[in-house]
């Protein structure tokens, strides 16, 4: 509810103010002033006077007061903001609000609404006619006619993120034709950041170049990131991760999901410095691919950060057959060749073992079953696969000298054949025949493989016949240009048989030796479900049903799949490989019987490039809203100052004045809490957090909560390994002790303070210089005040001897960082140390290395310890590694060599090692109880 630009949050409340009537009619009465009797024994009862009493009527002003104090409470709890109107500074002029929901503006959808809603509550209020249009798709005539603010903000209502790239081009050329003649005309673009400087220019020349153009752009460090083309090689999906150059990033996560949402992988990308791209590569074993079904990046809720998986990247199980062992001896002769060579890269291939049979191999599922030129199938076999093909397996056979004269389906249909075959076949181009080899005629657009182009190289010199039927022709997927079928296939229960009407081999075609092949045997395998055996049947094949892909679920604006639009429409499987999202054919997955293909919204790294804004004439701001402010304040405390002047009112009227100067310490008390009541301790705090930089909040974050360090390297692996085993090391104290710290902070030891962090873990590079003066005279006062610093050269040798002999990298640039500082003798952690037993009972200090020895000040040197605890702990066996985990709280690195129970010791070494480090000299004491208790005589 808004009256101007007044808000209310609690708009409810208000109707408290419809008994403002009945509060007036109870306040018109007040009980009578009591009067002063003296109390002689005798006067009393001259003094007595029977008569009746009446109240006395309440003074007006008394009750005009009591009503604003009920009014003001009742305004108070409905809780009124004031906002400050637009930051566009609207004028009178028509008014056209343009809004980009395309991809790239799902991620600050919630203040786009809110600047939209902002600007066109501003134009009602000034009575602005608005225009208002989206620029995902193109409007009609009536949707850019001029309207009221009003009306303008339940369109608003209806506009959505979606995942789409802009049409500005076609936009503009409406706006030319409705708006270019314009006498004046104000336009706000609440834009995606993404550059279109044609759009900009054009903008600019509507009213006949008088526009007025305002464009919101958001934060560019902000901006979304984006999948790049997806690409397969053998059982790897390798992609790459856009973003703008100006976008900053953490390492991003790249998760591959199941379709009920399961997990199945997910790695850790990080950009290098300066590039706007980031390469990952995925490989998953076969099943785990065939289960995929989206990949995403974690915490990009927008069309373009998902990519949906279909038929088409799900690595099939193909099992081959042949009657014929050429494979050896001439191997390019060999009918399995040509089939293995092409299906290898989509399919995992299986061949028949010797002395096995067809019925066990189905038995290992298969998602396609390919038999070269058999004839006669064992019965068993033929059982086997009839029963697997109706169960929806994919059954694809060639031709050849058997299949050609035998007489298999002379009498009777072969279910697993198509088609009725004539016996011998027909050969074109040999000494007795007149006609001539045959090319191939254009695939009919109802074909699987319609949209293919044939090759006009290939020739047919020999191919099996079918009979002539009444259903030939709805069997028929590819033909020569005689009119004889080439390819047919019919459905059985869920699955399919296809026959190819010549050899797998050049015998009788150059088919086998063309890339046409190798299309045609992709769209074969890509109707085939991902597994089938003879147990089983849970998927279909798909088969030729219809000629188009029907709209199954859409992907949102936000990347979440949904029930498609109603005006989706379905997609012609000639069309699939060069379709884009549309509103016909939004983003999401489309199915034909069995088989499914996805439609993407892919995005060109060329398209990634910031608005220009600077352009003369143009005003730019952000989407931050309009600042607001909050009333509820003021009104509460003008209802405490009526409650308190109503309360010395009543006093005066009811003569308590007197009982009020017998009791003067109340008055100075009561204006006391009024003078506090006139300050606001929530803008006090505000205006403290906004004078506090970014160092001051870390400061006062370490502050609250025991929070543990780590310095920053450089190398954005270490410093990313070093967080996620601090953040486990974490989980592991949470869990299992009293201790509870904030997340790790990392330190730049030339910049940043340490006196906040007791324990400061340090990764050791093998090219890590020698600190600057600055940071040794800084972790010296550290360590001095009780602070430890954890060395870890992760190299599993980083041993006292080692320190000064020949040593690994690792441990001489930890050598060259402590040149500089007075460190006292270590030794190794002794037999009784109290990092032994701080919390668990320990000798050895694994981490993801084993045998690396764990380094203390030495037992001699006790008077150097602060409050019992060394100030420097050197290690080598890669702690934060072992402590290492994911969001999903898996381990990132494996333990080596991975003895038993090796991460859960790494686990209580890092637990041991922060309980001796925040407890000192307690646990010590604890540790020497028995001769404590020995020297007290106990």
């Amino acid at each position: 509810m808004e009256f101007g630009a007044l808000t209310f949050l609690n708009p409810w409340a208000l109707t408290a103010l419809l008994l403002l009537p009945v509060i007036y009619w109870l306040l018109r009465f007040t009980p009578p002033k009591p009067q002063t009797v003296r109390f002689p024994p005798f006067r009393l009862l001259l003094d007595l006077i029977n008569k009746e009493e009446e109240t006395d009527k309440t003074p007006w002003w008394l009750v005009l007061l009591r009503l604003t104090l009920a009014g003001a409470l009742i305004v108070a709890v409905a809780q009124p903001i004031i906002s400050k109107g637009s930051k566009t500074g609207l004028n009178k002029n028509p008014l056209l609000v343009i809004v980009d929901n395309d991809w790239a503006t799902a991620g600050n959808w919630q203040e786009r609404q809110t600047v939209l809603n902002q600007t066109l509550q501003a134009a009602a209020r000034k009575s602005v006619p608005v225009a208002l249009t989206a620029t995902s798709a193109l409007n009609t005539a009536a949707a850019l006619q001029m309207q009221t603010a009003k009306s303008a903000l339940k369109q608003a209502l209806a506009i959505a993120p979606q995942s789409l790239n802009t049409d500005h081009a076609g936009l503009l050329k409406q706006l030319k034709s409705r708006f270019g003649k314009s006498p004046a005309l104000q336009i706000i673009w609440l834009s995606n950041g993404l550059a279109d400087d044609t759009f900009t220019t054009g903008l600019k020349s509507l009213a006949n170049g008088t526009a007025r153009l305002t464009i919101a752009v958001p934060d560019l460090a902000n901006m979304p990131l984006a999948l790049g083309k997806l690409s397969r090689k053998n059982s790897k999906v390798e992609f790459n991760v856009l973003k703008l150059k100006e976008t900053e990033v953490d390492p991003v996560i790249v998760a591959v999901s199941a379709k009920n949402g399961r997990k199945l992988a997910q790695i850790s990308l990080p950009f290098e410095a300066g590039k706007t791209s980031a390469r990952a590569i995925i490989d998953l074993p076969l099943a785990l691919r065939n289960e995929a079904a989206r990949i995403e990046i974690v915490g990009q809720n927008h069309g373009a950060g998902v990519r949906l998986l279909d038929d088409r990247w799900r690595r099939k199980s193909v099992g081959i057959v042949t009657s014929e062992s050429l494979d050896l001896s001439q191997p390019l002769l060999s009918p399995l060749y040509y089939v293995t060579r092409a299906l290898s890269p989509t399919a995992r291939i299986t061949r028949r073992e010797e002395n096995s049979s067809t019925a066990k191999m189905l038995e290992t599922g298969l998602s396609m079953l390919v038999l070269a030129d058999i004839g006669l199938i064992a019965p068993k076999d033929r059982a086997a696969i009839e029963k697997w093909v109706s169960k929806g397996g994919v059954l694809l056979r060639f031709a050849g000298p058997r299949l050609a004269d035998s007489n298999i389906n002379a009498d009777k249909p072969d279910p697993l054949i198509p088609v009725q075959l004539r016996r011998g076949g027909r050969a074109l181009g040999s000494a007795l025949s007149w006609q001539q080899p045959q090319g191939l005629a254009p695939f009919a657009d109802n074909s699987p493989l319609a949209g293919l182009t044939p090759d006009p190289s290939v020739r047919i010199r020999r191919q099996v016949l079918a009979e002539p039927s009444a259903d030939l022709s709805g069997r028929i997927w590819a033909s020569l240009a005689d009119g004889t079928p080439l390819i047919t296939a019919s459905r059985q229960g869920l699955g399919l048989v296809v026959l190819i009407h010549v050899t797998a081999n050049s015998d009788w075609s150059n088919l086998p030796l063309s890339g046409m092949f190798v299309e045609i045997l992709n769209r074969i395998v890509a109707l085939a479900p991902p597994v089938t055996s003879t147990s089983d049947g849970t998927a279909s094949a798909g088969v030729n049903e219809t000629d188009s892909f029907v709209p199954q679920s859409s992907l949102n604006g936000f990347g979440q799949l949904v029930p498609p639009p109603p005006d989706a429409k379905p997609a012609k499987s000639k069309d699939f490989a060069t379709l884009k999202p549309s509103l016909e054919h939004p983003a999401g997955i489309y199915r034909r019987g069995g088989a499914t293909q996805a439609i993407n919204l892919v995005i060109e790294p060329s398209t990634l490039k910031p608005l220009n804004t600077n352009v003369p004439g143009i005003t730019t701001t952000g989407f931050s809203p309009a600042p607001v402010k909050l009333l509820s304040g003021i009104f509460f405390i003008t209802a405490f100052l009526l409650l308190l002047t109503d309360t010395l009112a009543s006093l005066f009227l009811m003569g308590g004045i007197d009982r009020i100067k017998a009791r003067r310490a109340i008055v100075p008390g009561l204006l006391a809490a009024l003078l506090l009541t006139s300050f606001s301790p929530d803008q006090t705090i505000a205006q403290t957090r906004q004078k506090l930089n970014e160092k001051d909040r870390i400061a006062m974050a370490a502050v609250n909560q025991t929070r543990f360090a780590y310095v920053r390297t450089g190398d954005i692996k270490v410093d990313a390994t070093s967080r996620a085993g601090l953040i486990g090391l974490n989980l592991a104290l949470n869990q299992r002790t009293s201790v509870d710290p904030g997340t790790p902070q990392i330190i730049d030891l030339e910049k940043d303070e340490i006196v906040f962090y007791p324990l400061l873990y340090w990764p050791v590079l093998e090219n890590a210089p020698a600190p600057s003066d600055a940071v040794v005279t800084k972790l010296t006062t550290f360590m001095q005040n009780g602070g430890t610093i954890f060395f870890d050269t992760r190299d599993q040798n980083a041993t006292f001897a080692n320190l000064t002999g020949n040593v690994s990298q690792a441990t001489i640039a930890l050598r060259r960082i402590l040149s500089k500082f007075d460190i006292p003798a270590l030794e190794p952690v002794p037999p009784k140390h109290v990092l032994t037993r701080a919390f668990y009972l320990m000798q050895r200090f694994p981490g993801r290395w084993l045998n690396g020895k764990l380094w203390v000040e030495s037992s001699s040197t006790d008077k150097s310890q602060i409050d019992g605890v060394s100030s420097i702990i050197i290690g080598a066996n890669d702690y934060a590694a072992a402590w290492a985990i994911d969001s999903n709280g898996r381990p990132l690195y494996a333990t080596i060599p991975g003895t038993p129970r090796q991460r859960e010791f790494a686990y209580r070494t890092g637990i041991n090692i922060v309980m001796y480090t925040l407890t000192g000299n307690y646990k010590a004491d604890q540790v020497h109880v028995p001769a404590l208790l020995e020297r007290l005589g106990e």
